[in-house]
């Protein structure tokens, strides 16, 4: 019996999906409360090619990819999906899991206003972490703030964010009006009076 043709490209779906869920995660300002399963929504890639290598082992989107999924949308020019290989002997209700995803070349991961940019970006299924990198420096923005290094780590589960090797943070303060309405109600003025 041959096997099914289209089995890789589902699978590096699947994978794909879990990326994008990770990364969503890494840029949410709330936590979420409780365990409610939210319904997945569709996703769509487009990419000039798509290949399978090593029984799916690895899988591998080429050409101006870009990922849309529900507010989320990464671009990249690479993005190579590994695949653990599956024992033989194992039992058949367990498949194979994801070790890593790397996009690769021109990375930039967009939420609203939040954005993150640099050269590669590795998602660890196991950690539950995503390290942007680049040669120069990772930027990541939201508004006019921003925030620089050569490394960044989404820790996910931990919800925390950290930033490596030589740190540059740029916050705009915020306007005249805004400052004089919070030192109105501050402690500070009140003793003065």
């Amino acid at each position: 019996m041959l096997p099914h043709k289209n089995t890789p490209l589902k699978f590096a779906l699947l994978i794909f999906l879990a990326f994008i869920c990770m990364v969503s995660l890494a840029f949410s300002q709330e936590k979420k409360s409780g365990d409610t399963k939210k319904k997945k929504e569709p996703i769509e890639i487009t990419s000039e090619k798509m290949r399978s290598e090593n029984k799916g082992e690895k899988i591998i989107f080429t050409g101006n990819v870009l990922s849309l999924m529900d507010d989320i949308e990464i671009k990249y020019d690479v993005l190579e999906v590994y695949n653990t290989k599956k024992v033989e002997g194992e039992d058949k209700s367990e498949e194979g899991g994801m070790d890593q995803i790397i996009a690769i070349g021109n990375v930039v991961i967009t939420r609203g206003l939040k954005k993150a940019k640099g050269d590669k970006a590795v998602y660890f299924d196991k950690e539950q972490k995503i390290i942007l990198t680049s040669a120069t420096k990772v930027i990541a923005w939201e508004d006019k703030d921003i925030i620089e290094g050569k490394e960044m780590v989404f820790l996910l589960d931990k919800d925390r964010f950290l930033v490596n090797d030589r740190v540059k943070v740029l916050f705009y303060q915020k306007e005249k009006s805004e400052k004089e309405n919070s030192k109105k109600s501050s402690p500070k003025t009140d003793r003065k009076k």
